[in-house]
Formats: structure tokens, C-alpha cells, sequence
């Protein structure tokens, strides 16, 4: 029994602690869905051992806190948090418990998404803005009436005819994803500590003394919970909402009426997936029984209401252990970290790898091997560290002095280089990367000829420079690992068929350095042969519009370098394929007109999509801009398809591409 009460009232010491991280210095140690974890541990013990129950313990109050910095506010009503379901079940069991005690009546329930913000009430006199305050301890709150007034859309006054004596209501204070990355950039800019998450962001945007910092924040407002007014009766939450629209605020979009379980499930299953693609970061969904007589009827515990719930979304953040700093050689020398982590489940995913991006945010993050890190994976984003939230090391991680393939130094060429490099021509890793590169579907798509085959032919000799790829032949490959007749036929099939590939196919594929795809595309279309890029100079490549002087000078050293010259006279010895032919165009339907194509199609390969929009006098790009005209879609789109949503430009599907070319046949090149 002393072991269970030590037990308990460390785990009440912890939660403490973290209310305090969390609420007053916007700086937790852990992710939210960890705190949850503890708060449940403890809420067990304290039902097994009641005897140990406290009133002040965490379980048993309203989490947060009243910084001195402000005024206090006493609120006229209590203000609760809610109870947490973490999956369907779960969540089916709350709502079991909701029919059963009211039997056959016609339940209605309210869903929106539930914001990560900074929860605030509002209390307006004869319609004018009088108090805004943040809940603090659910009873006493900070007044920060200055920071609210500065938030564009709450009204300082209600936009309706006689306007109550008394309105309050509650909301969250939030600040939207795009903002939120720019206030973190400017933040890393000034040499501080950025921000966690958005929830944080917005916190310390409202809870601080200068309403003039509060106003740059671009902060926002959605209404959540019903207060108190004077002479309004309303009979549902959805109508109190409605109300409140009236009056000039903004309203989720994502709101819906549920008259089942199975519509709540629907609607879960949909936020799930739509969760990435909102504007602002949002971790569950609130459901609400939508009858406020119900609601009072119900009633509340200690802390929180009986007739709603938060569903929680599976965790985007959480706390692990970085393993080890792994040093990696990309095919053009560049020398990147990642991080191996101890795994951890992150948004329904197993993480054991994170990226770093370069030794400066290594510097940034003051990030070493063996320390606590916070690791957030948004969408389909590749897992990222944002802070070190317990050292184990007191210095960062240095780079190494020596490239861990061919042990030759690596450098960073000029002072305005983020990324050291390796310079060594014949680099192992290098070479190994590149020819990954040269096989890929968007440069020479030798489909088949993947990595595993391509380590195979290396550890054999047989692949010494990217001319050997078209000499291998059917008894070659039929020796490696798991192939067969049928699967080795293919590949020398599609070697061979690589070899009719246009130039600007095998410039991507030489991993020009600063030459992506398109870029390849617009300098093939200029100089039409291998043999006008060998005699073209500086000027030349300059005079392409779409072309800069850094990329100029790369492509001018590029065909310049006799070594580069002698692998493509290799290739071109082979057979390979040294011209680019003509654009043909039968009418400019998608002239002036720009794409961008996210997500996997199914009646076109992406590269047949761009022969179409080109056939069209159409362009594609691969990044969004506000001159974007349309994004192709298909399915599991990422981040260009939010990106769009975000700018509010045309996104269209295939049957949709389909209409816009107006069924005219050409013929697709494979």
C-alpha cells in the first residue's frame, strides 16, 4: 500500500509539473496524448484505492492556470474541460451510456472539430466587448480584454438589432497552420526558441503583456461553448451556434448533425482523413448531446460535463529517445543527418527515423545522441525532431571531417552554403545514389531496376560507370536474387526501351546539380542536342528566361567537365538517345495555362498526363504558387492538394482532366 501511495502522488507531482510546462510556459516535455496516458494511470489508481482520493488532486480539477502577469478574472460560471475517448469503442460506450438513460427519445448530436488552441471567454455588455479571459483554472482566469480586441474576428460589437444586456460565450483562441510556420521562421530568425505546435503559439500570443505583439500574431476565434445571456432561450447548441453567427462570428465548416452512432463513426472516419487538409491543427473531435434541457439534465463531474466527449485523434507528437545520428551521402556529395530513434507510434504509424535536414538545425536544436527528443509527424511529412526536451549530452552533434563512404574531407564550398559536401567525383555512395537516380520513373524509368538490384550488380563489379547498365544482358540479371526468366526478359526490355527516352529525360536522369525536371525539359526544348549544350557558353544558358545565374553556371561547369563528357559519349556510343524533339501541339486549349499534378493517377501515368497538358500548349510545374491555374489530383494526394485548398486554387480529378480536353485523341508516347 506505500508503494501505491508513492506511486500515486509521484504521478500527481509529475501532471503538476507538466500543467505547469504546459499552461504557463507553453513548453511541455511531452505530447499531449503522453499527459493523457499519465492522467489515466492515475484516474485507475485512484478508483482502485479510493482511500488515497484527493480533491486537489489533477483528475479531480480543471487543468491550467493564473499567471500574476494579469488581472484575475472570477468567471460567473464555471468553465469545465472534457473527457476523453481514444478510439471507436470507447466513444461507442459514452454514447450507449447517453440512450440508455433517456431511453427511446430522439437524440440529436453536435460534432466539430476540436481546435488546439488556447480556450478564452467573452462577456459582452449591451453588445459591446467588455471582458475577453482565458479560462485559467476553470474558475478564475487571466483578463487579457487588450490581446482579445486585437484578434480580427471576434466582433467588438454584436452585429444585431437589441443586442442582450449580458452575452458571454466560450472559444478557441488559434493561430492557423500557415501562420503558425511563418511566426516560427521569423522567431528562429531572431536566434529564439520557435514554437512546439500551434496550440503553444497561440498561447503565448495571448498570455503576454504587449497587445501590439498579440495583434502581429494573425491569432483567430471559434465559438465552442454556450456561457450565459440575458433574455434569449435557446433549445439546442445548434441554434445557440446559429445565434452567434447572427451576432458576427465565424463558425466551423466542419460541423454536422448526428441522429445515430453510426452517422457519429461516418463523420470520425471522414476527420480523419480530411484532419491534414484543414487550415488550422486540430487533435479530436467534440461531441456534444445538441439539446441544452438534455445537456442540464446530464449534469457535470467534478471537472468535466456528462453530455459531451473529446475523441482524440491519434498522436501527431511524442517523446522518444534519439538512438543515434546517422551521416548519409547524397548522389551529388551533399553530406545529410537523420536521426534513428527508439520507435514510437506516431498518427496511427511506427517512427524509427526522423530527418534533421542539415548540421545548422542540428546546431539549432542543441541536439545530440542520447537525448529525450519531441517528434511530430503531420499527414504524410516525413517525421521531424522540434525540440530537445531532456539532454543527455550538454553539446550538439559536430559534422564529421571526412565522408563516411570514401573517407575523403568533405567542405562547404563558400560561406552562403548551408550543406558540407563530399567533392570526391568517385565517391562509392555517390555513385551508387546517382544510378538509383538515373533508373527512376522520372528520369530514364527503367522499371524494375530498383536499389536491391543495383547493390547486387555493385557488389559484383559489373556496373562501374552508367554506361554498363546497357551492357548487361538476360544472363546477367538471371543470376541475381529472386529472378526468374519472365521478370529478367522485362528488365533488359526496359533497358533497351530507356535508350529512346528524349534528351531532356537523360539530362534529369546525369543529375545536373540544381537541374530538376522541368528544368531539363526547358533546356532540351532550347538546345534540341547534346552536342549544342557542349559548344554552348555562360551567355547562352543565361539568355533562358526560366533559367538564373547560379543554375546557368552549373549547367556551363557541367558540360564542361571532361569526365561528364566522357560518360555521355559512353552512353551515346550505346545507343542512347542524344535529342529532343519538337512540342507538337494540334490546338492550345491550356495556352498560358499552368499544372501541377499531386497524388497517384489511374487512367494516366504522370509523365503521359504532362504529354497531354503539353499537347495542349499547357505547363507543368511541380511546385503551387498563386499563378498555379490547376492541380491535377488523384488519390492520396499530400501536401500540394492542402497547399491548394490553402491559395484556393482549381483542383481537379480525372474525370474532371478528362472534360477539359474534350475527348480529342493524339497519341501518348510510353
Amino acid at each position: 500500500m506505500k508503494s501505491i501511495k508513492h506511486h500515486i502522488e509521484q504521478l500527481r507531482k509529475e501532471l503538476i509539473r507538466h500543467n505547469n510546462l504546459y499552461y504557463d510556459k507553453n513548453n511541455p516535455e511531452i505530447s499531449d496524448a503522453e499527459y493523457d496516458k499519465l492522467v489515466k494511470e492515475l484516474e485507475r489508481l485512484e478508483v482502485e484505492n479510493p482511500f488515497f482520493t484527493s480533491l486537489n488532486s489533477p483528475t479531480q480539477k480543471v487543468s491550467g492556470s493564473v499567471s500574476p502577469s494579469f488581472k484575475r478574472v472570477r468567471h460567473s460560471t464555471s468553465i469545465f474541460s472534457l473527457d476523453n475517448t481514444y478510439s471507436r469503442q470507447e466513444t461507442a460506450k459514452w454514447y450507449e451510456k447517453i440512450e440508455k438513460k433517456f431511453g427511446n427519445k430522439n437524440l440529436e448530436f453536435a460534432i466539430e472539430p476540436k481546435i488546439d488552441g488556447l480556450s478564452a471567454r467573452l462577456t459582452y455588455v449591451d453588445g459591446i466587448i467588455s471582458i475577453g479571459a482565458t479560462r485559467g483554472d476553470g474558475q478564475i482566469g487571466e483578463n487579457v480584454s487588450e490581446n482579445i480586441k486585437t484578434i480580427k474576428n471576434i466582433p467588438h460589437k454584436l452585429q444585431i438589432q437589441n443586442p442582450p444586456k449580458l452575452f458571454e460565450l466560450c472559444g478557441e483562441v488559434y493561430i492557423n497552420k500557415a501562420d503558425f510556420e511563418k511566426l516560427n521562421k521569423e522567431i528562429i530568425k531572431s536566434g529564439k526558441q520557435k514554437f512546439a505546435n500551434p496550440r503553444n503559439a497561440a498561447s503565448g500570443s495571448l498570455r503576454q503583456k504587449f497587445p501590439e505583439i498579440t495583434a502581429k500574431r494573425n491569432l483567430s476565434f471559434f465559438v465552442h461553448s454556450f456561457g450565459k445571456i440575458d433574455g434569449e432561450q435557446f433549445q439546442k447548441y445548434s441554434d445557440f451556434l446559429q445565434y452567434c453567427q447572427n451576432c458576427g462570428f465565424n463558425l466551423q465548416e466542419d460541423f454536422k448533425i448526428c441522429h445515430s452512432l453510426e452517422e457519429i463513426i461516418k463523420f470520425m472516419d471522414i476527420m480523419l482523413i480530411k484532419r491534414d487538409f484543414l487550415q488550422y491543427e486540430t487533435d479530436g473531435l467534440v461531441i456534444k448531446v445538441n439539446s441544452l434541457n438534455l445537456q442540464r439534465e446530464l449534469g457535470y463531474t467534478n471537472k468535466s460535463p456528462r453530455w459531451a466527449i473529446a475523441f482524440k485523434f491519434p498522436a501527431k507528437q511524442a517523446t522518444t529517445k534519439l538512438n543515434k545520428i546517422r551521416i548519409q551521402v547524397g548522389r551529388t556529395g551533399i553530406i545529410t543527418p537523420s536521426a534513428v530513434l527508439e520507435p514510437i507510434v506516431l498518427a496511427g504509424v511506427t517512427i524509427s527515423h526522423a530527418t534533421l535536414h542539415n548540421f545548422e538545425e542540428i546546431e539549432r536544436l542543441n541536439i545530440n545522441e542520447g537525448d529525450v527528443v519531441l517528434v511530430e509527424r503531420a499527414g504524410d511529412v516525413i517525421p521531424k525532431i522540434i525540440k530537445v526536451v531532456k539532454k543527455d549530452k550538454k553539446d550538439f552533434f559536430k559534422p564529421p571531417y571526412d565522408c563516411p563512404s570514401c573517407k575523403s574531407k568533405i567542405i562547404k564550398e563558400n560561406e552562403q552554403e548551408i550543406a558540407y559536401r563530399c567533392i570526391n567525383p568517385e565517391c562509392p555512395e555517390q555513385f551508387r545514389k546517382h544510378l538509383i537516380h538515373f533508373v527512376s520513373r522520372n528520369a530514364m524509368n527503367i522499371e524494375g531496376f530498383g536499389e536491391t538490384v543495383i547493390n547486387q550488380f555493385i557488389a559484383k563489379n559489373k556496373i562501374q560507370t552508367l554506361a554498363d547498365i546497357y551492357y548487361l544482358t538476360y544472363n546477367d540479371f538471371i543470376k541475381l536474387d529472386l529472378f526468374k526468366e519472365k521478370k529478367a526478359k522485362n528488365l533488359v526490355r526496359a533497358i533497351t526501351e530507356s535508350k529512346k527516352k528524349p534528351l531532356s529525360k537523360l539530362l534529369f536522369a546525369l543529375g545536373i546539380r540544381y537541374i530538376g525536371e522541368k528544368n531539363s525539359e526547358i533546356v532540351a526544348q532550347k538546345f534540341k542536342n547534346i552536342e549544342n549544350l557542349f559548344n554552348a557558353n555562360l551567355e547562352s544558358f543565361i539568355k533562358i528566361p526560366e533559367i538564373g545565374k547560379t543554375i546557368a553556371q552549373s549547367l556551363k561547369d557541367f558540360f564542361e567537365n571532361k569526365d561528364v563528357r566522357r560518360v555521355i559519349n559512353a552512353l551515346a556510343v550505346i545507343g542512347v538517345n542524344m535529342t529532343e524533339p519538337e512540342i507538337q501541339t494540334k490546338n492550345m486549349s491550356f495556352k498560358d495555362k499552368t499544372f501541377v499534378l499531386t497524388g497517384e493517377l489511374e487512367n494516366y501515368t504522370r509523365e503521359q498526363a504532362g504529354q497531354i497538358i503539353k499537347f495542349f500548349g499547357g505547363k507543368i510545374t511541380s511546385s503551387i504558387t498563386k499563378k498555379t491555374d490547376y492541380v491535377l489530383v488523384g488519390t492520396n494526394a499530400g501536401l500540394k492538394f492542402k497547399k491548394a485548398k490553402e491559395l484556393n486554387i482549381k483542383t481537379i480529378n480525372e474525370q474532371e482532366f478528362k472534360k477539359l480536353i474534350k475527348n480529342k485523341l493524339f497519341k501518348i508516347s510510353t
